[in-house]
C-alpha cells in the first residue's frame, strides 16, 4: 500500500472509490489540495485493512459509482465500519466528466473525480446503509425477475409446440416430457423463492407492519406487500413522487415553445417492482368494484388500456405512501384524491 498518511492528520476531506471487478482505486483529497490514489484488491480483507490504516478518524463522504454487483462489497464494508458511503448513478459521473476539458479515462482519474463529487455535489443519494440481508433480498429478487421472464418465454414456446403436435396427432417423446417436468420444477422453485424473499423482508418488524397495511389494498398480494415494504423508503418527504419514480412509473415530458411532445414512462426505476405493480393494478381492476369504476372512468376519458393500467399502478403506489405515512388501512375513499393521476 502506498502514500500512507499520518493517522494524526485532520486534513482528509473527501474520498472517491472507482470500483472494478478485482480492484478498487481509492483517491483521498485533502483540504490543502493534495490528492493521493491507492489501488487495492476488491476483497473484504484488503478493504478492512485500508480502512484501519488509512481512514481512521475520517468522517466525511466516501463516494463510489454503482457498478452492477461489484460495488456491493466495498459499500457494505465501509457502511459496517461506520463510514458515510454514497453510491451514485453513473449519470452523475458522466455529467462531471463531460464538463472537463481534458478527456482522461483512467481508474485513478475516475476515483479523483468521485472524490471531487463528494466535495461539490450537494444532491447525493442517501447514505448507503443496507445490511447483508438487504443485499441478499435484492439479489434474490433480481434472480426471480430473470427467472420469471425466461420461464414465461419457455412456457410459450412449449405451449405452441404442444399444440402443433396435438394437431398433427404426434406423441410426446421422453425428452419432451422431461422438458415439461423441468418447467414444473422451475415453477415450484419460483414459488419457494418468492416465499424466501417474503420471509426475509418481513423479519424486520417495521416492514412486517407496513406489509400488513399494504395487503389491505385491492390487487396487492401478500408477496407484493412484502416486496414493497422492502423497496419503498418510509422516511421520504411528504410527496409520493419519489416512490413513483423509484418504480419507473413517472412520466418524462418533452416541451419546446408551443410544442408539447407525448409523455412516456421513464422506466428508470426498478423493472421488477413496476411489473408487479402493473399486475396488481390489473387484479384490482378485475376484482374490486371501485377500481373497476375508476378504470372505466379513465377509458371514458380517452385513455388506452395500457395508460389506464399505468395510472392505476401509480395510484397503488400513492395509496401505499398514504397508508405508510398515516399508519392506516385501505379506504376506498382514497381513490377520489385529487392526486389520482
Amino acid at each position: 500500500m502506498t502514500n500512507t498518511l499520518s493517522k494524526s492528520s485532520p486534513m482528509l476531506c473527501a474520498v472517491g472509490v472507482d470500483v472494478a471487478k478485482d480492484t478498487l482505486s481509492i483517491c483521498r483529497c485533502y483540504d490543502s489540495g493534495r490528492k493521493e490514489t491507492t489501488t487495492i484488491r476488491n476483497n473484504e480483507t484488503d478493504i478492512t485493512k485500508f480502512i484501519k490504516e488509512e481512514l481512521s478518524g475520517y468522517g466525511n463522504k466516501i463516494v463510489m459509482e454503482s457498478t452492477g454487483r461489484y460495488h456491493y462489497l466495498s459499500a457494505i464494508t465501509f457502511s459496517e465500519n461506520g463510514f458515510d458511503a454514497r453510491v451514485i448513478n453513473p449519470l452523475i459521473t458522466k455529467k462531471y466528466s463531460s464538463g472537463t476539458i481534458r478527456k482522461v479515462k483512467t481508474d485513478a482519474r475516475d476515483a479523483e473525480m468521485l472524490a471531487e463529487i463528494a466535495i461539490k455535489e450537494d444532491d447525493l443519494p442517501r447514505q448507503f446503509n443496507a445490511c447483508r440481508k438487504d443485499l441478499e433480498i435484492r439479489k434474490k429478487i433480481g434472480l426471480l425477475g430473470s427467472l420469471e421472464k425466461q420461464l414465461q418465454q419457455f412456457k410459450s414456446v412449449l405451449a405452441d409446440y404442444g399444440e402443433t403436435k396435438e394437431q398433427l396427432k404426434m406423441k410426446m417423446s421422453l425428452a419432451e416430457k422431461d422438458l415439461l417436468k423441468t418447467v414444473e420444477k422451475i415453477s415450484a422453485a419460483k414459488e419457494k423463492l418468492e416465499k424466501e424473499i417474503s420471509d426475509l423482508s418481513l423479519e424486520d418488524e417495521s416492514r412486517a407492519e407496513l406489509a400488513k397495511l399494504y395487503a389491505t389494498i385491492p390487487g396487492v398480494s401478500k408477496y407484493l406487500a412484502a416486496v414493497s415494504s422492502y423497496f419503498f423508503e418510509v422516511d421520504y418527504d411528504n410527496d409520493p413522487k419519489q416512490w413513483v419514480a423509484y418504480a419507473g412509473l413517472d412520466v418524462s415530458v418533452k416541451q419546446s415553445g408551443k410544442w408539447n411532445g407525448r409523455g412516456k414512462l421513464t422506466k428508470r426505476g426498478n423493472p421488477y417492482l413496476r411489473k408487479r405493480l402493473f399486475c396488481a393494478a390489473w387484479g384490482a381492476m378485475m376484482h374490486d368494484d371501485d377500481f373497476k369504476k375508476y378504470y372505466e372512468y379513465l377509458r371514458e376519458q380517452g385513455r388506452s388500456y395500457i395508460e389506464s393500467m399505468v395510472i392505476i399502478s401509480r395510484k397503488l403506489v400513492r395509496i401505499m405512501f398514504y397508508l405508510a405515512k398515516n399508519n392506516s388501512v385501505y379506504d376506498p375513499a382514497l381513490l377520489n384524491l385529487p392526486s389520482a393521476n
